[in-house]
């Protein structure tokens, strides 16, 4: 069983949700680190095609990099350009951001924009406009539902495995994260955070659990997870917890788990498999 593994292409102060964080009209100022972390991560996921959610402001900043990333092989997606959540956006402001961001990665890489995911995974119950205009500025597929509650967004409703949703505006592939069930509570298990907080084995036996399934699990982290040597923000303490927690060891369990597990791009999946997948008419 293939897997679906992706790269969220931000820097380390791409968090949202917290006061520490640094202003956007900042960002330019603020030390980068992404560049040489990803070079990291593009040597330890050789011989894969994986999907990089990439930041319209990363690609600004580091046009170069994006070049290089599709040139090994992989596929570029886009996650908005400035890290907002979907919510607090509103409709208007959020067909413009991802319109826009879409056509540079397509400038940059030659290539379509197939996928999107929401910063935070931010679009909610409450926002199915979000997913219409997904479909509607032409990308195949979505990766934005966390099929849960979380603190910025869910959608408890949700199919847990890949499915088509059918919009006003057509089918959009929708490939959901992986979750797992710890003591009554669904989560990510493999995620940012969750990958670095829950033990190498458990993450293993719940991508073999899902693969028992006959379904790929979908899994992410992005370049901070594994940099050690990032600024430290002075976050809250539970977002703290949860930022830097397992930074030390991430990068040598990263490379274990990309080398246990066959891993591919979100939007191949998404074109061989559109027909063949559920089919759902709610957000």
């Amino acid at each position: 069983m293939t897997n679906l593994l992706s790269i969220d292409l931000e820097d380390w102060y791409h968090f949202i949700g917290d006061p520490a964080v640094p202003a956007y009209e900042t960002w330019t100022s603020c030390p980068p680190r992404v560049e040489q972390t990803t070079e990291t991560l593009l040597e330890m996921v050789k011989g894969h095609s994986i999907t990089f959610f990439c930041l319209g402001f990363i690609a600004r900043q580091f046009p170069q990099l994006i070049k290089r990333i599709a040139a090994q092989g992989h596929e570029i997606a886009c996650h908005g350009f400035k890290h907002d959540f979907v919510f607090e956006i509103g409709p208007d402001k959020f067909r413009r951001d991802i319109a826009d961001t879409k056509a540079l990665l397509e400038d940059l890489t030659g290539t379509p924009c197939l996928g999107y995911r929401a910063p935070g995974f931010s679009i909610r119950e409450t926002e199915p406009w979000a997913l219409e205009i997904i479909a509607a500025e032409g990308f195949l597929y979505d990766s934005s539902v966390f099929p849960a509650i979380r603190t910025a967004g869910g959608i408890k409703t949700s199919l847990k495995y890949p499915y088509v949703l059918e919009t006003p505006s057509g089918g959009l592939v929708e490939i959901p994260i992986s979750t797992s069930n710890v003591l009554g509570i669904t989560t990510a298990f493999c995620g940012g955070g969750f990958f670095r907080f829950f033990p190498e084995a458990y993450i293993h036996r719940n991508i073999k659990k899902i693969n028992g399934q006959n379904q790929p699990a979908v899994v992410y982290i992005h370049p901070r997870d594994i940099d050690p040597l990032q600024p430290r923000m002075k976050l809250k303490p539970f977002n703290g917890f949860l930022y830097y927690y397992g930074l030390d060891a991430a990068a040598a369990k990263f490379k274990r788990l990309v080398d246990a597990f066959d891993w591919s791009g979100f939007g191949g999946f998404a074109r061989d498999c559109k027909e063949t997948l559920p089919v759902s008419y709610s957000a």
